[in-house]
């Protein structure tokens, strides 16, 4: 065997198969009500906007925050790879598993990558703070702009007059 490569665990693979695919059948089965919960939006939204609008804004609170979940998860995961990486001096580390075949990469090459999964990870922290925030930037945004509709329409009402 050569000693750059370092050879894939067949039992993780097989895991992340099995992973992979347990984490596809539990998308396909949450699809439908997502799609039925849209649908009811839709139906809310004409006889109450305020209510549907609420409803909407939690969905996208709901997933945009598992979302920001598994960003900073993958985050703090890359975090530790590229610690272990600048210790070790090589990539992977030693004892790490990993699903195929792999070339391993000491000194400068190691290094390099142990940058770029810091980077990445800063990118992702970015990322899911972003996602955490946008919903509730837009929902006040949403609603400031509502308010100031409906004192234009209270406006009109009155004949344009401001008392």
């Amino acid at each position: 065997m050569n000693s750059g490569v370092v050879p894939a665990d067949k039992n993780l693979r097989k895991k992340f198969i099995i992973f992979l695919g347990l984490t596809m059948i539990a998308v396909l089965l949450i699809v439908p009500y997502f799609n039925d919960y849209i649908e009811q939006i839709k139906q809310i939204s004409k006889e109450n906007p305020e209510l549907a609008f609420k409803k909407s804004m939690f969905m996208l609170k709901l997933t945009l925050g598992i979302v920001s979940f598994l960003l900073l998860m993958t985050g703090v995961y890359f975090i530790i790879l590229a610690r272990r990486t600048f210790k070790s001096g090589q990539y992977p580390p030693p004892g790490m598993r990993v699903i195929s075949n792999t070339r391993l990469r000491n000194g400068t090459q190691a290094k390099r990558a142990a940058i770029s999964l810091t980077v990445l990870s800063c990118i992702l922290f970015v990322s899911a703070l972003f996602f955490l925030y946008w919903p509730y930037a837009f929902e006040k945004t949403a609603l400031k702009k509502k308010s100031s509709n409906e004192k234009i329409k209270v406006l009109i009402k009155r004949g344009g007059q401001i008392e």
